[in-house]
């Protein structure tokens, strides 16, 4: 099987990307992975890319600036696209990440990190070290939180309906 058709196969990772965008919207930007966990801030920044590749040549829809807004995001997925890449902002205590996540290799790229400033170039490394390790365990967890949503039975009685609700809203 070549690298495009296994590509096509494997749309998990888009799923996810998905997946975020819609939990990202639908509680406004407010996530909280587990009772008793740190609330945190996120959403699509600036940059999303969809793509319906049920089709050849794939059919890719993209938006950058401040030119999308979500009912954009949703008639794309209602149509069968499903999120290919995003450009998200995450805030969490007193650090601020933007990146770009790209679904077909599970990659972060241009990542950005604001953090509190640390005059002590070794300390600011470190700091960079540990703000990078945080990201990952976010995500890892955010992850975590998605396999478990869509592979419990919940899911298709309520999870999906939760999803298509949101889906089907419209601005007022």
């Amino acid at each position: 099987m070549d690298s495009d058709a296994l590509r096509k196969k494997n749309t998990f990772g888009r799923d996810f990307l998905t997946y975020l965008c819609y939990k990202s919207d639908a509680q406004a930007g407010q996530i909280k992975l587990a009772p008793g966990d740190q609330e945190f801030a996120l959403w699509v920044d600036s940059k999303i890319v969809l793509e319906d590749d049920r089709a050849a040549p794939p059919n890719i829809l993209s938006y950058s600036g401040d030119d999308f807004t979500n009912q954009d995001l949703k008639q794309a997925i209602r149509s069968g696209k499903r999120v290919r890449e995003a450009r998200f902002r995450l805030e969490k205590g007193g650090n601020t990440w933007t990146f770009t996540l790209r679904a077909d290799r599970f990659e972060i790229a241009g990542l950005k990190i604001d953090m509190p400033a640390a005059t002590d170039p070794e300390e600011r490394f470190f700091g960079r070290i540990l703000s990078i390790e945080a990201l990952n365990g976010i995500l890892d967890d955010l992850y975590g939180l998605f396999v478990s949503e869509v592979q419990e039975k919940t899911w298709k009685t309520k999870g999906y309906r939760e999803f298509q609700k949101w889906l089907a809203a419209r601005e007022v």
